[in-house]
């Protein structure tokens, strides 16, 4: 009887570890307020909904967490990061840089994708296709992002760019 109950704990303990590990050729959804501010004057607000807001004057830029989402021994990169953000200044966009590299930081692929046009009520969708690329069991995919400052129209209106998520499918 102990030992049926041990071999059940175990298969138990087996099963949650797996399903804990990464799928292959998965997309994985992240919120913007995931992303940890690198550069800028202030700190970007995040928001309860998940977004990441930059209501300063100047540009702030963001590095955002990838969890690397493959296997052994498929370690094969073939990479699209989309992001929604909102933009609403007039002359700069929210632009987002992806790259995969080793594990010493040696950069294999790259790709990046703005924002283009100013709109005020509508997130806009844009992805970002890199190539496939082989990249060693230590390497990582890495997210930049630049949110613009709060764009002033002729009237006083202040309005503020959003990142609001990311999603990474490999």
């Amino acid at each position: 009887m102990m030992k049926t109950r041990t071999l059940l704990s175990k298969s138990i303990v087996a099963l949650a570890l797996l399903g804990a590990l990464p799928a292959a050729a998965d997309s994985v959804s992240y919120a913007g307020a995931l992303c940890t501010p690198v550069s800028g004057f202030s700190t970007p607000t995040t928001f309860r909904s998940g977004r990441i807001l930059n209501p300063t004057a100047s540009t702030t830029e963001v590095v955002c967490p990838v969890q690397r989402n493959v296997v052994a021994p498929y370690f094969n990169e073939d990479v699209t990061v989309t992001f929604t953000a909102l933009d609403p200044h007039l002359t700069e966009n929210v632009c987002c840089y992806a790259t995969v590299s080793e594990a010493d930081g040696t950069t294999i692929a790259t790709g990046s994708g703005c924002t283009s046009g100013a709109d005020t009520a509508n997130h806009k969708l844009v992805s970002i296709n890199m190539s496939s690329v082989f990249a060693n069991i230590n390497g990582y995919i890495a997210l930049r992002c630049v949110i613009p400052g709060q764009y002033t129209d002729s009237s006083g209106t202040k309005y503020t760019s959003v990142l609001a998520s990311f999603t990474v499918a490999e």
